[in-house]
């Protein structure tokens, strides 16, 4: 009789992991949940107030404004009524020790409503996040307090997404503290405190990447990551290998695969188009030359030498980051079948990200670091499931 070879599929899961009991769950959750929102206060009570948030306020109030000039004056006012002395100085264009371009870009944003009305077209590429800015800012929190809301509050789900994404492959133990340790690692913290988009963002692709490689709901993990462009218009770098990673593993057909893919890359021409995007030789020369005080009226140069020697910079970055260290972590979940996907989509994307722009933030690829720890501490779970079997009498 043939031997039949049996082969690990990427809907295959350990049946026998080793969760804790119900009693057991339910604290190591209640334990984790306080732990998370102590970090969580802390936070929403030290928020870094970024210069881009402004421009999301000015995009968020296009929801019901038009003037230019109205649209500056309820920015700068609301700022000037909630945020401290110290980063409204340097909101402001008036911080000591910044460089000299981006004072006077600050400065005269605050003086020239039309100056300032130049950037919303930068920002205008994230129109889910500036339609969630203005839906929070009208409960009465105002714009200030809304960004900052939503960024915790983001930064909040990534840990309850991480505790369940975890929990089925450690004990109650690990299961608080592996996800706490990622939670308060400098790269998640920032994420929390900064008043941006990328909190929210990384929340839906890592949701995305949870439904689609764990719980193996394609179609619901599918729409979420084509929500997330909307929130950020670089995940459409994570779309395209997640999409062929499931056609790989026969999970999608070649046809859906390509409408995915079509989706993806035509929402961000469209937002890019609608949003009136300057394009990318401006996003270079912001990133790597200087800040703009006119964006709208410049004629960008940035040649193939100036790339170049913006990549070389930006791997001086990477290599002062935590990239090097959790990859290295995530290797050390490769050997389960079902961690080599998550591992290698997200591992293309931030190496796609980086060559289309060779810069280094953390905030931007927070879904890296996440997947990685998912790997580890999962491969953890398969090596309790194996001892466990090997234990058992024939």
């Amino acid at each position: 009789m043939p031997q039949v070879e049996t082969v690990e599929t990427p809907a295959a899961r350990p049946e026998n992991l080793s969760r804790p009991s119900g009693a057991r769950s339910r604290v190591s959750l209640a334990v984790y949940v306080l732990l998370l929102s102590l970090v969580s206060m802390h936070l929403y009570r030290t928020p870094t107030y970024s210069m881009d948030s402004l421009q999301y306020m000015g995009n968020a109030l296009l929801m019901e404004e038009r003037d230019p000039v109205r649209i500056h004056q309820r920015v700068y006012d609301e700022l000037r009524r909630s945020v401290p002395k110290i980063p409204l100085d340097q909101l402001l264009g008036q911080q000591a020790g910044t460089s000299d371009d981006q004072n006077e870009s600050r400065r005269m944003r605050a003086h020239d409503p039309y100056r300032f009305a130049e950037f919303l077209p930068l920002f205008a590429i994230r129109p889910l996040y500036n339609q969630t800015l203005y839906l929070v800012g009208k409960t009465g929190v105002g714009l200030v307090k809304a960004g900052v809301l939503i960024s915790v509050a983001s930064y909040f789900g990534i840990g309850i997404l991480l505790f369940f994404w975890l929990t089925p492959y450690c004990g109650s133990l690990l299961g608080v503290a592996a996800p706490l340790l990622l939670m308060i690692s400098p790269p998640l913290t920032l994420l929390g405190r900064d008043t941006t988009s990328d909190a929210l963002a990384s929340l839906v692709a890592c949701a995305a990447l949870y439904l689609i490689f764990e719980r193996l709901q394609l179609a619901a993990g599918m729409t979420l990551l084509v929500a997330s462009i909307y929130f950020r218009t670089d995940f459409v770098v994570l779309a395209g290998p997640v999409i062929l990673a499931c056609w790989l593993e026969r999970r999608l057909d070649l046809w859906k695969g390509a409408v995915l893919s079509l989706l993806a890359v035509g929402s961000v021409l469209c937002i890019n188009h609608f949003g009136g995007d300057y394009g990318i030789r401006m996003l270079y020369y912001r990133n790597f030359i200087g800040v703009p005080t006119a964006p709208g009226e410049m004629i960008v140069h940035f040649s193939v030498r100036d790339y170049l020697s913006a990549f070389r910079s930006g791997i001086t970055l990477v290599e002062d980051s935590y990239f090097l260290p959790f990859l290295l972590l995530g290797t050390l979940g490769l050997r389960p079948l079902r961690n080599r996907s998550l591992f290698a989509v997200t591992l293309a994307y931030v190496l796609l990200h980086f060559v289309i722009l060779p810069n280094w933030q953390e905030r931007w690829v927070a879904v890296f670091y996440v997947a990685m720890l998912v790997c580890a501490v999962s491969a953890q779970g398969s090596k309790n499931v194996q001892n466990e079997a090997t234990a058992k009498p024939a």
